[in-house]
């Protein structure tokens, strides 16, 4: 079996981020809808459309003019592109609108941040197509 070291590519709105960031994720959703008939035996369900969504976390850096700056400017905003390569080659790409953005400061320790983002297009934002896989 083959193992991949992550060596994480994330860019937002043409800004990599990879250098703040110590954890990225995507989640693939799928939401199931039951469609059980009264005579079945066994419970029967319908997939339903996909949605994605990204989490991303690191170092807030406010001088960097990089994550901190990007994602504040893209809070409440249309989606703009992202691009997150896993193993720094192949990956997905589309269009994201910030869902959360939150830092976290404690005493004493280094500032961080996290985000999360929801796929929302492919090419502009909310035209309802699934990110590429190249």
């Amino acid at each position: 079996m083959a193992r991949l070291i992550a060596d994480a590519d994330f860019v937002f709105n043409a800004v990599a981020l990879e250098d703040e960031l110590d954890q990225a994720s995507m989640s693939f959703d799928v939401p199931e809808a039951e469609i059980t008939a009264f005579a079945d035996v066994y419970g029967n369900f319908l997939a339903g459309k996909p949605a994605i969504k990204l989490d991303v976390s690191g170092n807030w850096d406010p001088a960097a003019s990089q994550g901190d700056a990007t994602i504040f400017a893209a809070l409440g905003g249309v989606g703009l592109t992202y691009d997150f390569e896993p193993g720094g080659t192949t990956g997905y790409n589309g269009m994201a609108i910030v869902g959360s953005y939150q830092i976290q400061a404690a005493i004493n320790q280094a500032v961080k941040y996290s985000a999360s983002f929801r796929h929302n297009g492919l090419t502009v934002a909310a035209d309802g197509l699934a990110p590429t896989r190249a």
